[in-house]
């Protein structure tokens, strides 16, 4: 059976940035950490430590 998220429409497909891409927490001001894009990964690409939040490329826009 495949685990793939890409078949399984309830799990977000979010975009996912390039690898040297930086962000600010839009909380906070901090830069955000760019979480690594695996296959069993299902959160948001960036993540804010001391606010404890995920963010998407969408949240940005």
């Amino acid at each position: 059976m495949d685990e793939s998220k890409e078949t399984d429409q309830s799990y977000p497909n979010y975009t996912w940035p390039e690898g040297d891409a930086q962000r600010n927490c839009p909380k906070c001001g901090i830069p955000l950490q760019l979480n690594e894009q695996r296959p069993q990964y299902y959160g948001k690409p960036w993540w804010c430590g001391p606010c404890k939040w995920q963010f998407s490329e969408e949240d940005f826009s």
